[in-house]
């Protein structure tokens, strides 16, 4: 473990978590912006932006995060309208696992991330620190390895739709912080679960 990674795993400001929330915020709301221009007839670019400068410029971190979820939740809709809700949701998945996959690998030099699992976690923690995501990583008997989000201020905001499609950008920055680790989202608290569950394999 790097020692950037040790020092903020203990105490991270919250200037830097709002910095780290407006990366990912503005990240997928490109991407999700940019894959609704390939496929309505009506532009969006300016609307994109607007959902940026929102997200970037205002309040505190769960007001950002509120506005980020809004953002998503507009953008997701009008590509279920424009797409119909299956192509919808798998090229929006295909697009924010590659926008998290980028934003991990990112982080993973910046926080010195190193290819044990504890790295990982370590270092998501601090990304869901700036999310308000709370989650564990339990190891059973089999050694099947699952992460458990006992609390998640994005459900409360987030459609069903909304949540599927941007767990993907979550499973890529896994695979970001580390290229050797895979997660899968199997549940959701969106869809009425108690808490999230993912599964981990190390490759």
């Amino acid at each position: 473990m790097g020692l950037r990674l040790r020092i903020l795993s203990r105490w991270t400001p919250e200037w830097l978590l709002k910095k780290g929330l407006d990366e990912l915020a503005s990240s997928t709301i490109q991407g999700l912006g940019e894959l609704l221009n390939e496929h309505s007839p009506q532009k969006n670019y300016e609307k994109q932006k607007d959902y940026q400068k929102q997200v970037i410029l205002n309040g505190n971190l769960d007001e950002k995060r509120k506005l980020m979820a809004r953002a998503h939740n507009k953008l997701v809709e009008s590509l279920i309208e424009n797409m119909g809700n299956d192509e919808a949701l798998s090229q929006g998945r295909q697009v924010m696992f590659q926008k998290g996959l980028v934003q991990g690998q990112r982080f993973r030099k910046i926080l010195g991330v190193g290819n044990h699992l504890n790295d990982m976690v370590n270092a998501a923690r601090i990304l869901y620190s700036a999310l308000g995501i709370d989650f564990q990583v339990k190891e059973n008997k089999r050694g099947e390895i699952t992460m458990v989000v006992n609390h998640c201020s994005l459900a409360r905001d987030y459609n069903l739709q909304t949540c599927h499609i941007l767990s993907a950008a979550d499973e890529g920055v896994v695979q970001g912080l580390n290229p050797n680790i895979k997660m899968e989202f199997t549940q959701r608290i969106t869809e009425g679960c108690s808490n999230c569950l993912a599964s981990i394999k190390m490759g």
